[in-house]
């Protein structure tokens, strides 16, 4: 275990806000979140656990306790002979994996190439990306409940897996802290190509997951900007579900408007689309705006704040909003101290 105070928090956001953490620590296995859970300075700070910090917006210094699960190991713990099954520390970067996994020829995660983040952290989010989800390889996630150190396993099928979200982003989960997942792999030709940049593979002799990564990358690489040039974090508003109902309203005006049914009923509607809609593609305010490339992403031109940012995407959403009467939530988490729990608040 690793306890840094005051630590700039600009190394660990993608959004490359300036900003500090009373603590900053690293922890390098479940035995330290045992031993950290047991302190009692700790067990009364603000905190939050974060992984490549890709999806966060620091509004502020965090006056409390940030924490970083590092353990990057990657294990194979079982084997038959179409599956491979892994246990992947929770600090181990995903599009590492990604790329580890596909050399060796095995798929599921081929489509996921590239997305930032850490592992931990993608089983949380229940990242995805042309057609896969990470849920769709995931047979259980690791984590210790920092109320009491003690380490649980808890089938994918019980994570309460939906668009976005896990039981993990879920109040009564707050005391919850990722420190790995289990994964299956297939050693067998299983592609997903329905996503049309893909469907053209689907002709070629041999494909392999490293085909199909190399396309997903270039896919992501052509309309999203790299973090480290121009800071951003991702897509920064989720796609909306709309009622059949409602969508037959929207598709009357816009006969056009691009639409995913959805296994519930609804109608899932894209949320750079309704964006661009509203005119705001390349829109930009100060120094912030929307990618020019691909509205739904939000982008920090150089020295914006985290104010800003929240202003601008305030603005994004009363713009859609006013226009077709959707509301779209931010996937970004903002990061406000004062709104964490300590870890003695969430004693039952």
């Amino acid at each position: 275990m690793k306890i840094h105070e005051s630590h700039p928090l600009l190394p660990h956001n993608t959004f490359a806000i300036e900003a500090k953490a009373v603590y900053f620590i690293e922890l390098e296995s479940e035995g330290d979140a045992e031993i950290l859970s047991q302190d009692e300075y700790f067990r009364t700070l603000p905190f939050i656990a974060i992984g490549g910090g890709s999806n966060l917006l620091f509004q502020g210094d965090f006056k409390g306790a940030v924490l970083h699960y590092t353990d990057k190991s990657v294990e194979v713990t079982d084997e038959t002979r179409s599956e491979v099954f892994l246990h992947v520390g929770g600090g181990k970067v995903w599009h590492e994996l990604v790329m580890e996994a596909t050399r060796k020829g095995l798929w599921g995660i081929e489509n996921l190439a590239l997305i930032p983040g850490e592992c931990g952290a993608a089983a949380v989010q229940n990242i995805g990306a042309y057609g896969r989800e990470i849920k769709d390889v995931l047979r259980a996630v690791h984590y210790v409940d920092l109320r009491t150190g003690e380490r649980h396993v808890l089938p994918a099928s019980e994570a309460h897996y939906g668009y976005r979200h896990s039981i993990f982003k879920e109040p009564e989960m707050a005391h919850a802290l990722v420190t790995g997942i289990d994964l299956i792999l297939n050693k067998d030709y299983r592609p997903e190509l329905s996503y049309r940049g893909l469907r053209e593979l689907s002709t070629k002799p041999d494909l392999t997951p490293c085909d199909v990564a190399k396309v997903v990358i270039n896919l992501r690489e052509e309309k999203l900007p790299n973090p480290d040039v121009l800071p951003n974090a991702g897509s920064f508003f989720m796609n909306p579900f709309v009622s059949r109902e409602d969508f037959t309203k929207l598709s009357a005006l816009y006969p056009d408007a691009p639409h995913f049914q959805s296994e519930d009923g609804r109608v899932k509607v894209p949320a750079a689309w309704l964006i661009q809609e509203c005119g705001l593609k390349g829109k930009r305010k100060g120094n912030v705006g929307t990618y020019p490339k691909q509205p739904l992403v939000l982008v920090n031109y150089g020295g914006a704040t985290a104010k800003e940012i929240a202003d601008f995407s305030a603005f994004v959403q009363k713009s859609v909003r006013d226009k077709f009467g959707i509301e779209i939530s931010p996937e970004v988490r903002f990061v406000r101290s004062g709104a964490q729990h300590s870890i003695d608040e969430l004693m039952p």
